[in-house]
């Protein structure tokens, strides 16, 4: 019950300067009913968690743009597949290959949308379920974007785990994939993570620039050669900076082979 109530107050503090803005302790602790040393250990909590900061010259409290950012996320975790999904819709048409996106979920790939090729044949993916970053196009990208102390937790849990030969399975590998992949703008599964198929992807970025997501062009080899996946690079980046458009980026650049 304490822990309940703690929360409780934490939140009240935090939708209070999302309120009224810029607050003092005493503005905090008055219109709260809390006494001031009270009212300074939630906020302190806000304060160490980097959802609030105290100005140093008048002392009082606001919060930080980590509110901002939470929000979008969750905002975008739940909109950003029906409002893609058009450009998702013209993609699969122009590449004729399966069109798959996917966010970030703590160290998973999720699959949140999917649009099926012309090909005869359809993938076996379906929406809402995980995968390994690593050894995919989508994860790889969605990987790069975060911190390299990221990368190196990755490869200690859940670990580097072969999914086909070709599976990249050193740590030293995986770093040095992830920042071709930072320095080009795009990530290729080259049958790293299932047999008989290649996929290419890019980033999706939100307003704040961050990668929120990431766009795939998957086929089997047999048509999606290494020659192809090359040649289809520049639709998808084409397509993926559109989606970025639509969630507010004005800055995407496209990369290159």
């Amino acid at each position: 019950m304490a822990t309940n109530q703690s929360a409780q107050r934490a939140l009240a503090v935090l939708e209070y300067l999302a309120d009224t803005g810029p607050a003092s302790l005493g503005a905090i602790a008055q219109s709260l009913g809390l006494n001031k040393s009270t009212a300074h250990r939630f906020v302190g909590t806000l304060v160490e968690a980097g959802y609030a900061r105290q100005d140093p010259l008048d002392r009082t409290y606001s919060l930080t743009t980590r509110v901002v950012e939470v929000g979008s996320k969750v905002m975008q975790r739940l909109e950003i597949h029906r409002v893609l999904r058009p450009v998702l819709d013209d993609l699969a048409r122009v590449a004729g290959e399966t069109v798959h996106l996917g966010i970030l979920d703590g160290h998973d790939l999720v699959y949140i949308d999917k649009v099926e090729g012309n090909a005869s044949v359809h993938m076996a993916s379906r929406v809402g379920a995980r995968g390994t970053c690593h050894s995919t196009a989508l994860g790889k990208v969605l990987l790069a974007s975060r911190a390299e102390a990221e990368w190196q937790r990755y490869c200690e849990h859940p670990g580097l785990t072969r999914r086909t030969p070709r599976t990249i399975t050193s740590p030293d590998e995986l770093f040095a994939e992830l920042r071709r992949v930072r320095r080009v703008g795009w990530a290729v599964d080259d049958v790293e993570n299932e047999e008989g198929i290649r996929c290419v992807a890019g980033p999706v970025r939100d307003h704040l620039g961050q990668v929120v997501g990431a766009v795939s062009l998957s086929g089997w080899t047999v048509r999606m050669t290494k020659q192809r996946a090359h040649e289809l690079v520049p639709v998808l980046l084409e397509h993926t900076n559109r989606a970025s458009a639509v969630l507010g980026y004005r800055r995407a650049d496209s990369g290159s082979a």
